[in-house]
């Protein structure tokens, strides 16, 4: 089964690593942490800016990331996709390339069944070897400030607060509706997520 593609970022903090899963907020996390005064360097491996858990700079550091439900998971990648353009060099999108959303979503559970679940076993650890935090694209605010202070950061939480949205895909011009039977088949596809994160 094909990964997730990419991977996630690193952001080395002072006491701490931000790994950054694709399509849970990671940009606007990064542009939060600097905003709440806190010095961070980002870590790339090879050709592209991602890595997996397995190649971190920072193995002794509390690390945290976050993780998102399945069906908003989907209709975030492929809106990105259709607002910023499909990758020559991912698999996945080239497997899966699609204009209309129910055939996106059908091509994937297709052609790489549960890649959400199986890909964060790279990304956060697998069942039972998770990294120390893994916070919700949901509640992302609370979560990165729970995870920070976790960490022993010293930063600005009103400031972290004040940072508005960013990296917002065009729902607008890309709506994302799943029928019944769709959203039940990734769900289906997608049962570890769900199970293993509460959702």
């Amino acid at each position: 089964m094909a990964p997730l593609p990419g991977g996630f970022k690193v952001l080395i903090l002072p006491n701490s690593c931000f790994l950054h899963v694709p399509k849970t907020g990671g940009s606007w996390v990064k542009k939060a942490i600097a905003a709440a005064g806190l010095p961070g360097e980002e870590f790339r491996v090879g050709r592209y800016d991602h890595t997996r858990l397995s190649h971190c700079p920072c193995p002794d550091k509390f690390k945290f990331a976050f993780v998102r439900h399945p069906l908003s998971l989907y209709r975030s990648y492929w809106q990105f996709k259709m607002t910023y353009g499909w990758d020559p060099h991912n698999a996945l999108d080239q497997l899966c390339q699609a204009d209309d959303f129910t055939t996106f979503v059908t091509a994937v559970l297709d052609q790489a069944p549960g890649v959400y679940s199986v890909s964060l076993h790279d990304f956060v650890g697998a069942p039972g070897h998770e990294i120390n935090f893994i916070g919700r694209y949901e509640n992302l605010v609370e979560d990165l400030i729970h995870a920070l202070q976790l960490a022993g950061e010293v930063f600005d939480e009103t400031a972290l607060r004040a940072l508005p949205p960013y990296n917002i895909s065009d729902k607008a011009r890309f709506p994302a509706v799943f029928t019944p039977e769709l959203a039940a088949r990734v769900l289906q596809a997608e049962a570890e997520v769900m199970s293993r994160f509460g959702y």
